[in-house]
């Protein structure tokens, strides 16, 4: 028996998709629309492969999003214009995915008014140092900017903060600070010795009526904050199968809550 490849695999199933979606009851134009995108797909897939080591984001994510791009990119494509469907397709697949970075990715979410504002600021005395004139002070750049005093001191602390910081991470010396605390967890005010978190008791003891391996996988992904797919590599199990097993012990996990509340 003669195995095919998995170019020669991924093609004819790419065939038959296009068969199945030209015999659905649809508008032609719909039906030449999802044909593109079924023809074109590896594209989505190349627009996410190519950042999937730029930021965050499971690869199957990623693709999804580039698929979104593809199709608001066929849905505009004028072919009678010239243009490669590649050429055209690319910057909107990759557009797609940092949006969704930006918009769904971010645990810390600065408007984008504020980063805008910042970066207009910057260039603005970016040009001026260039061309041999003196930099504006705070209240000076907010004036050129149309903008006031506060709302410039609001767009540079929203850049200052748009990182988080581990609390293990060292803490830098300040004016008043001279000789810092070795952390910022160390600088936290003291927890009182006896107070008691009772939803962290109620969730120990909700964990401990798990399956031990689903209780090592949700630590994992919740806690120690591993990737589905890197976890998934390290057990030996299929993504899917994961997810969906994540799910169902999260979904235990509430019920018992509802439980304890009621």
């Amino acid at each position: 028996m003669i195995s095919q490849s998995p170019s020669t695999s991924c093609k004819n199933q790419s065939t038959l998709h296009r068969r199945r979606e030209a015999r659905r009851a649809l508008p032609r134009t719909i039906l030449e629309r999802n044909d593109a995108v079924l023809k074109h797909l590896g594209l989505a897939h190349l627009g996410a492969q190519r950042q999937l080591n730029r930021g965050d984001g499971e690869r199957d994510d990623l693709i999804q999003e580039g698929r979104m791009g593809l199709i608001r990119a066929l849905d505009r494509f004028e072919p009678t214009r010239g243009h490669r469907i590649s050429s055209y397709a690319m910057p909107r697949i990759t557009g797609e995915i940092l949006h969704y970075r930006r918009d769904r990715l971010r645990t810390l979410r600065v408007p984008w008014r504020l980063n805008d504002l910042h970066a207009k600021g910057m260039r603005l005395q970016t040009d001026r140092i260039q061309h041999g004139q003196q930099a504006l002070d705070a209240a000076g750049l907010a004036d050129a900017l149309g903008v006031t005093p506060q709302r410039w001191q609001q767009a540079c602390i929203a850049h200052q903060h748009r990182h988080l910081v581990s609390l293990q991470a060292p803490k830098q010396a300040t004016v008043t600070s001279p000789h810092p605390v070795s952390t910022h967890l160390e600088s936290l005010p003291a927890r009182s010795t006896h107070h008691n978190d009772l939803q962290l008791s109620w969730l120990k003891t909700a964990l401990k009526s798990l399956d031990p391996v689903r209780r090592r996988w949700l630590c994992a992904h919740w806690i120690d904050g591993l990737s589905i797919t890197a976890i998934a590599r390290l057990e030996g199990i299929d993504r899917r199968t994961l997810q969906r097993l994540l799910n169902d012990s999260l979904r235990d996990l509430r019920r018992q809550a509802v439980a304890a509340t009621s």
